[in-house]
């Protein structure tokens, strides 16, 4: 009798991983086919008004699963070890949304392998204290930093809740993004900056800057990134644009401001653009950043050809890799989102 129960147990444990592996394998699927659905716009052509109004309808997905899942699909092309992991179904959504925030085409194998020996829990703690482009940290090890990323968790109303996804959702419709290009963390912080920027006495816009780099000594083994230690090189490399920079070395400069873009450099640029984001068809008016077009690490100047005033939401899709920004014929911008979607903006006035 025992080991009769011995082996039902087995045939249905066996029974089990095969159905889990037939389960990944379709969200695998889920994923290539809802990017491709979204890229593309099909779901139009369904009457559907976006695509997560269709995954809600036609597939009761959620609206955040949908987006993780069309969030994976465009990373797959980039990620070949990943999307085979999942087309096998050896990994499932769960942990291959987490692999996708840090992973690079150079460090997707070592990110796979781990994922194939930890829990999603544990997986999720080790990607939030990981940079992005940079191996999985030693298991064996803490951490010796904060996250980059903090996960928060709202308790309110339905009526509520629908007003603020009313409020995102008009957000990036005026900025021409979709979910999966700007996420909703990065607009409610858009939402807070808006209504402290309406709280404090109005400002000059061109010393607006968000971001302050301050260069500390590190004669005594400091960390030479000083407060941006616990920030991703996607926020780093949007400050490097536009940011006020403080040298706190000891010496006769110590203390000393300086300015990535000069105020009277940026007020041109601002007068230029009509002091709005000149993304095309964005609205924003509030927090503008100035974006070097060709990166100064890549020896990009600050030339006015070089420099577009973009929106904060805008800045960020552009260093996340969502969108490209280029000047074309005539000087007007030219927008052109992951999926292959461009766009052309007015032309603007030379400096």
């Amino acid at each position: 009798m025992s080991f009769m129960r011995i082996e039902e147990a087995t045939a249905i444990h066996e029974r089990l991983l095969a159905n889990r592996r037939s389960h990944r394998q379709a969200e695998h699927q889920l994923a290539v086919l809802l990017a491709d659905l979204a890229d593309r716009r099909l779901y139009a052509e369904l009457g559907y008004a976006s695509v997560f109004d269709y995954a809600d309808r036609v597939l009761d997905l959620p609206v955040r699963q949908a987006r993780d899942l069309i969030r994976i699909g465009r990373h797959l092309c980039d990620l070949p070890v990943l999307a085979a992991a999942l087309a096998d179904g050896q990994l499932g959504w769960t942990k291959a949304r987490e692999i996708v925030s840090v992973a690079t085409p150079e460090t997707e194998a070592a990110w796979v392998a781990r994922a194939t020996t930890v829990p999603s829990r544990e997986l999720e703690k080790q990607v939030a204290c990981a940079k992005t482009g940079g191996l999985p940290p030693d298991a064996a090890t803490e951490p010796e930093r904060g996250p980059e990323r903090r996960r928060v968790v709202l308790d309110m109303q339905s009526a509520d809740l629908e007003v603020l996804r009313q409020a995102l959702g008009l957000m990036r419709s005026q900025m021409g993004l979709d979910a999966a290009e700007v996420e909703d963390g990065v607009l409610v912080a858009e939402l807070a900056r808006q209504f402290l920027h309406h709280q404090s006495e109005p400002s000059d816009p061109a010393t607006g800057e968000r971001y302050r780099f301050v260069i500390l000594d590190t004669a005594e083994g400091g960390d030479p990134r000083g407060v941006v230690h616990d920030v991703s090189d996607t926020v780093v490399a949007e400050a490097a644009c536009d940011a006020e920079v403080i040298d706190m070395r000891p010496g006769s400069a110590q203390g000393r401001s300086s300015r990535v873009i000069a105020p009277v450099l940026r007020k041109k640029l601002l007068n230029r653009a009509q002091w709005r984001c000149e993304v095309p068809e964005c609205c924003s008016l509030l927090w503008l950043d100035v974006h070097h077009l060709r990166a100064r690490a890549d020896g990009g100047d600050n030339q006015p050809q070089n420099l577009v005033v973009v929106c904060s939401g805008h800045h960020r899709a552009i260093h996340a890799g969502g969108l490209a920004l280029e000047r074309g014929v005539g000087d007007r911008m030219v927008v052109t989102h992951r999926n292959g979607d461009s766009r052309q903006g007015l032309a603007r006035p030379t400096l």
